[in-house]
């Protein structure tokens, strides 16, 4: 009877500690470690994911700006000079890029852009916005002939 006690008692023990080292583990995070560079590139030992974060500049091809807002209705009552259309590149840090029915924060939004997002622009205004082929305005502050 004696035996049985002890086995008993072992097995509980034994299933408890197995119980604590599985539950301990599923909380651990594991840390990705630097190889060196004489290292091989090729060890899967590391079952880390790897994520890839999108850079402001890149070789990809950026999402282009396709103009899918109605005609804009603005009655144009400022100075803007017209250029053969060019390709240019939304550059902000954060958010987005406000388009604007004219030239100026004062104009009702119509819609925004992404950071990296081509734009072909047609015209441009007095005070450094840049009117887009669909006719509505982006500030000048916030775009660039470079990705």
């Amino acid at each position: 009877m004696k035996r049985s006690s002890i086995f008993m008692k072992t097995m509980t023990l034994t299933l408890a500690m197995i119980l604590l080292m599985s539950s301990a583990a599923c909380g651990k995070k594991k840390t990705k470690t630097t190889k060196s560079s004489d290292e091989s590139s090729n060890d899967t030992s590391d079952t880390t994911p790897i994520v890839s974060i999108p850079q402001t500049e890149s070789t990809t091809t950026l999402a282009r700006y396709g103009g899918s807002l109605p005609e804009n209705d603005e009655q144009i009552t400022w100075t803007e000079s017209d250029m053969d259309p060019v390709v240019m590149y939304v550059k902000i840090t954060s958010g987005y890029l406000k388009i604007r029915k004219g030239p100026g924060t004062d104009f009702e939004q119509v819609g925004n852009l992404t950071a990296g997002m081509q734009v072909i622009v047609v015209g441009k205004t007095s005070n450094n916005w840049f009117k887009l082929e669909d006719g509505y305005y982006v500030s000048g502050d916030y775009i660039s002939l470079t990705p």
